[in-house]
């Protein structure tokens, strides 16, 4: 489904959830049983647009109707609409992907004593139990990240050192927190490779000008840089504009390239890592992430049984996550899904959400 088509669908769910609120009786109408509703954040980042595909081309594979209604950012809206699917739609399951990890723990509680099973991807539900929590392992992220950029610093100078860049994202995102902190940590066992860590991300004139500043400073000292790390591809389109600005973007293996290693998947970066500009991108199953969810529901609970905290699920879909494992975490069994880095002989790789999003 091209991008367009999914965004009309999201648009076209939001419109049928507010005709169903107003015109709802208290009970769920005949035949909606068979719908798997999932609540997105918004509809305008590619991210999004892709979870929701994920979430809703798994529910029409099992035999379901797969329905989006579209929060535009706002908590108190998800929120809303989240209790008129319970209290008014009480489709089969429902898939949310969090705006606020705190404030959709009322309703969730709401969903859970209405028996409606629920997965929660992307973000946590802080202080609320749900049926399956299928989350990105972004510290490990980080660390793949780290590992990448040793070998590369490696590879430049025979031994892992030089001058890295770390542009970390805002303190108050849990995953930019745990990236940075992988990251970091890999970097930091090698005293030979000068580490910066500033604020750059996830706005890309914050990276612009973050990194602006860095180029400037480092150039004062009689030196430059090595290797760029961005938290986001959103920061990373930021660096592309200050390499440029600075007469540094040049592609890897030509005298000034500096390194860059990027986290998500976006389109527009994975054209820059087949390029040769882009040297790493650290991809996050995002298609897996609804998709796995919904395809845990329905073995699961929808079919009467709570979703195990160890052992495998093996998904009938196709993901970057082939398989998967059940452990417990704090608001019930939870599914870590692993990040896959890429270059420029592998970034065409079809599940890639940035790729079937273009």
């Amino acid at each position: 489904m091209k991008k367009i088509g999914i965004v009309a669908a999201l648009v076209a769910a939001a419109l049928s959830l507010a005709a169903c609120s107003a015109g709802a009786s208290g009970t769920a109408q005949s035949g909606q049983a068979k719908e798997i509703w999932y609540s997105t954040k918004n509809s305008t980042e590619q991210v999004h647009v892709a979870m929701a595909q994920g979430v809703t081309d798994a529910a029409t594979m099992l035999g379901y109707s797969g329905k989006v209604v579209v929060a535009e950012a706002d908590a108190a809206k998800q929120n809303d609409q989240l209790n008129n699917l319970v209290q008014n739609i009480a489709p089969a399951a429902i898939v949310v992907n969090p705006y606020d990890s705190d404030s959709v723990s009322d309703v969730l509680g709401r969903a859970r004593d209405a028996k409606i099973p629920v997965a929660v991807i992307d973000n946590k539900a802080n202080n609320a139990q749900v049926d399956v929590s299928v989350l990105f392992d972004s510290r490990k992220s980080g660390e793949m990240a780290g590992e990448k950029a040793v070998e590369m610093l490696t590879e430049k100078y025979g031994q892992p050192r030089g001058v890295v860049v770390d542009l970390y994202g805002e303190v108050v995102s849990q995953v930019f927190k745990d990236r940075a902190e992988g990251f970091e940590a890999v970097i930091k066992k090698y005293p030979d490779i000068k580490l910066i860590s500033v604020l750059g991300a996830p706005q890309a004139d914050t990276a612009t000008s973050a990194l602006n500043n860095v180029i400037a400073d480092q150039k004062a000292a009689g030196t430059t840089i090595d290797l760029v790390n961005t938290p986001t591809d959103t920061a990373t389109l930021g660096v592309v504009e200050s390499l440029k600005t600075n007469n540094l973007w040049q592609k890897a293996g030509t005298d000034g390239h500096v390194m860059i290693i990027s986290h998500d998947g976006l389109g527009d970066i994975l054209d820059l890592v087949k390029e040769g500009y882009v040297d790493q991108e650290v991809v996050i199953d995002v298609l897996g992430v609804g998709g796995i969810a919904t395809e845990i529901l329905n073995a699961y609970p929808l079919q009467g049984q709570p979703v195990p905290t160890s052992g495998t699920f093996t998904p009938e879909g196709k993901y970057l996550n082939k398989e998967v494992t059940f452990t417990q975490g704090e608001s019930g069994p939870t599914v870590l899904l692993d990040p896959v880095v890429v270059d420029a002989s592998t970034a065409d790789n079809p599940l890639i959400w940035g790729n079937v999003s273009k």
